[in-house]
Parts: C-alpha cells; structure tokens; sequence
C-alpha cells in the first residue's frame, strides 16, 4: 500500500493596485506577496535544489496573474521592500542596548534583503517561478473564474461562462497551458456548473466534504444563517467522484484541513509560534509569540525563531503521521488505495501562520523520504487511481456550508444591481464589440468579484467593499450608457483604462467563439 497525498494551495486577491494604500487597498497584495507567495516559492525551490521528490498543487486566480505580471506591481513591491528596510532600521536605533530585540530586528532585516534577492532573480516575475516549477513536474498550477466571482449566484448562466472562459483564457496567456484543475470560488457550487466547466477543457474542481448527498432532494434557503451541514464519513473523500464524463469532484478532508487551518484547534495557534496582531509601532514588525490564545496582547512573550523552528518539525511529522494513519485506514477497510486532499488559502502559509512555509517544506520533504506515502496532484490520481459515483448539493466553504456568507440582510441590496447588470450584459452580449465591449466586459467581471460581499459580511473592509463594488458598477452603467447613446455625462474610456489596467488582452470578440 503506498498512499497518496495531495495539498491545493486557492491563492488569490482582488484587484486592488491603485486602489488605496493602507490600511485598504494595495499594501494587502505587498505584504502578501512578501509573507507567503515568496517565501512558498523559496521553499519549493530548495526542496528541488535538496533533490526531494514532491508534488504541490498551486491555484493562481486570473485577477492574481494579471496584477503579478503589471508593470506597476513590480516597480512597488520594490518600493514598499525599500520602506519596509527603513523602517527595521529605526527599530534597531530604538532596541539599542536590548540584544534580544536586536537580534530579531536583524533576522528580519536579513529576511527582507533574501525576499528582494529571490524577487530580483526572477526577474520581477513571480509567476514565472510557479511557471518554472510546472515544467520541472513539482508544481500543478489550477485556475478559477476571472475575478473569484462567487458563482452560485449569479443570474444567468452566461455570467458563468464569461467568468470561467475568461479565467481558462487568461490562465493560458500567462501559464502557457490550457489548466487541468478549477478552484470553484469559494468552494461555491451549484448543479450544473460542470458543464461549463467540461466545456472548457477542465478536469476536475474541488468541493467541501459537505456538498455530498444521497439523494437529489435538497433545500436551499438564501440570507440566512443556517445549521451547518453536516458533514458525511470521512472514508467518502477518499477518492474522487465522475461527476460527469471526464470530469471530477474531489473532496477537501475536513480533519487534516482543521488540523492546519484552525488556530484555535490545530497547529497555527500553538503558543511558540509568532503572534500575528501585535505588531511594533515603527515598523509593523512581529517580536512576539502567541504565547497563549487567552493572554492579552500587552503580556505576549518575546519570540524565538530557534523554539518556532522545534516545533515545526514536530508538528509536520505529527501531520505524516496523521495521513498515514487515515490511509493506512481506508486501505485497511476498502483495499485500494486512496488520497487525502487538503486545501487551503495560500495566505495562511506565512501571511496568518508566520511558520507554515517552513512547516510545509517539513512535510513535503518527509513524504518524499517515506516509502509509505507520495505527494500527488490530483491530475495524477485521476489517471491510475480509482473512482466513485456521487451526487453534489448547492454549497460552499462559508459560514454554515451555504451562501450566508456573501447573501445576507446586509449584502443583498449588491444582488439586486448584480442581478440588474447581468441582464444588462446578456442583452448586449452579442453586439458588443471593439474598446467599449471590451472595457465593458472588464467593468463587470470586477464587479462580479466575491470579494466585495465577503469584506461587507465579515466588516474587514466594510466600507471599502462597498466603494469598489459601487465603482465598477458606475464604471459599467456609463460603458453601457455610451454603448446605447443615451449621453447622461461624458465617458473617459482612456481614464476606466487606465485605472483598471487588467485584463488588457482579454476581448470580447474571444469569448463569443
């Protein structure tokens, strides 16, 4: 029996350069590219370099590539680097005298000229490093809709063929291959979607364990929160489902996922790792560790790269140990082999859970030197492993498995405009054509984006939300305006270019064949 593993990394942000700058807007790009997307690729690259043999699944939204390849991205990051060096330099004036503080304070002086080596080495071209570790055969590199619209909801069926066409095409452009694999946003399913997706060369989508049902009867209700799903025998994600001809459903394992992603239950919130909310006033540097969930931020103890480091190897060998043993089970009862597919965020490796880049470099490499387990992709699986049959409900990764999340007494009025704007679209889908399609056609997938809701619902960014959401639907109504003549104000077709410079070599034309 050698069983097999699979880890989905869904990495994503919405379009946010130009668009503020802190505490909203385009420092969130920054500082994740600086916690998690260059620290992932520095850990994958010197695992290749230590001859480990390994495979990682990477999901890159389109709105994502198309930031990461601008021209602006690259020349900020490089400024907001700078600033973020001159600022650890004041820490150092200031912990004169404290060799502890010093100490850290360099470490992470050291850190940032390492991350802006890496960066520089690359050519600027973070995506090119992902690209890179593709064609060696470590990496797999998925795709999702175009701006991580939030799918179930949308009106017209169209609205999903735009999103998932122009996220494949996308992809294509940048990856230099059609994608095999889908992040649906948000885990966000409804029946149905499969087709689109089938038809747009994909192979298989990943779905929360809770979207399996035995029966084809099932309720939805929308705006409200309701009892979580429930979830069914774990045994029943251990392989995937043929949704349809040639295409598959692979389900998320809900205790290795909690065992990583909950910092109240699972690794992340172990005491010796870095404390993520307190941050020092110069700089926004991390000194200390979490020390306990339940001492206040005034009392956290001072942080300990060496007693981090410890646990790390702790905690990745207790989580191989971990999928052996759930292997090792199915195997046991069902005597074929099985795979245990765990999905995260990309920011909580690094961003959240400072650590977690060196910890999965841990588990990755202990699964390569283990000869009871591989790390796979799902692509993989899909060619020798075996296969189910199964039914999937409406559902999602949110609050309560359903949509409360993104539709709820404060987000519907957005459903509405959206449900508005969608029939707007389709009825001039078939005319659109040129710079005013095109742009068009950019205004409303930005507006599609489940971001805006989401920031809304959990009050993160409530009023940024709001305004991004309510920008790109203007932006869209004067495109539509200018398109049928109906001259209420003048239309900058230059301007809506120029501030919302993605997606430039995305036409309308292209997605009409």
């Amino acid at each position: 029996m050698k069983g097999k593993f699979s880890i989905v990394l869904h990495t994503h942000l919405p379009f946010c350069l130009g668009k503020g700058r802190w505490p909203f807007g385009e420092e969130w790009l920054f500082e994740t590219v600086f916690d998690t997307y260059l620290p992932l690729l520095k850990v994958l690259n010197e695992l290749v370099e230590e001859g480990k043999k390994f495979k990682i699944v990477v999901g890159l939204t389109p709105v994502l590539l198309e930031q990461l390849k601008s021209y602006y991205f690259k020349e900020k990051f490089l400024e907001y680097l700078d600033q973020k060096e001159e600022l650890g330099k004041k820490d150092l004036v200031h912990f004169k005298g404290n060799s502890t503080y010093v100490s850290l304070t360099e470490y992470y002086l050291k850190e940032i000229e390492d991350i802006r080596n890496l960066f520089v080495s690359l050519n600027e071209d973070i995506v090119s490093g992902f690209v890179s570790l593709e064609r060696a055969g470590f990496v797999e590199i998925i795709t999702s809709a175009a701006t991580h619209a939030y799918l179930p909801l949308l009106k017209n069926d169209l609205s999903r063929e735009v999103e998932i066409k122009s996220g494949v095409t996308i992809h294509r452009n940048w990856i230099g291959k059609s994608p095999s694999g889908f992040w649906l946003p948000e885990c966000g399913y409804k029946p149905g979607v499969e087709e689109i997706l089938k038809e747009n060369g994909i192979k298989y989508f990943i779905l929360d364990a809770h979207s399996l049902v035995e029966s084809e009867e099932v309720v939805m209700e929308y705006g409200r929160r309701l009892p979580k799903l429930k979830l069914p025998p774990e045994s029943k994600t251990f392989l995937p489902y043929e949704i349809k001809d040639d295409i598959y459903v692979f389900l998320r394992n809900p205790s290795t996922s909690e065992q990583v992603w909950s910092r109240d239950f699972g690794y992340p919130g172990d005491g010796v790792y870095r404390e993520f909310h307190k941050k020092f006033e110069i700089s926004g540097f991390q000194y200390w560790k979490i020390t306990d969930k339940n001492v206040p931020l005034g009392e956290k103890k001072v942080y300990s790269v060496d007693e981090a480091r410890e646990k790390i190897k702790v905690h990745a060998h207790h989580f191989v140990s971990l999928l052996k043993e759930k292997l090792f089970s199915f195997y046991k009862q069902n005597r074929i082999e099985g795979m245990v597919l765990s999905a995260y965020d990309t920011e909580l490796f690094g961003h959240w859970w400072y650590e977690g880049p060196l910890w999965l470099k841990e588990v990755l490499s202990l699964i390569s030197e283990d000869e009871a387990i591989d790390s796979v992709s799902p692509s993989d699986f899909i060619k020798t492993g075996a296969k189910s049959k199964g039914l999937f409900r409406e559902s999602s990764w949110g609050l309560g498995g359903f949509h409360y999340t993104w539709y709820n007494s404060e987000t519907s009025w957005m459903w509405d405009m959206i449900h508005e704007d969608e029939d707007e679209f389709k009825s001039l889908f078939h005319k659109l054509s040129g710079k005013e399609g095109s742009l068009l056609l950019r205004e409303f997938l930005l507006e599609l984006s489940s971001d805006w809701p989401f920031l809304v619902t959990t009050s993160q960014a409530k009023e940024y939300g709001k305004e991004r959401f309510l920008e790109h639907r203007r932006k869209f109504m004067k495109i539509v305006e200018l398109i049928k003549g109906i001259k209420k104000e003048i239309v900058n077709l230059d301007e809506i270019e120029t501030e919302d410079f993605i997606f430039k070599d995305l036409r309308i034309e292209d997605l009409r064949r």
